[in-house]
């Protein structure tokens, strides 16, 4: 994960120096850390959003196939 979040604030970074070199080398510069921070930013509450979803599903199986093991058990009697 510290790879991912190294990685996004780097992009971020980068994409805000880019976007604004037009307007000077100074306000460039001094924007990259703050773009790069928001993008961290997003990064990790969607990481945080799929783990969510990912237990939710698995719990959802989870109770299924208890069922299906139920259903299994009292057919067969």
């Amino acid at each position: 994960m510290v790879i991912a979040y190294s990685a996004a604030a780097l992009i971020g970074g980068l994409i805000s120096c880019a976007l604004l070199w037009p307007y000077g080398v100074a306000i460039a510069l001094l924007s990259m850390p703050f773009a790069g921070s928001l993008l961290a930013l997003a990064v990790a509450v969607l990481i945080y959003r799929r783990a969510s979803n990912d237990t939710d599903t698995s719990n959802d199986r989870a109770v299924y196939v208890e069922q299906r093991q139920k259903l299994r058990t009292t057919q067969s009697r």
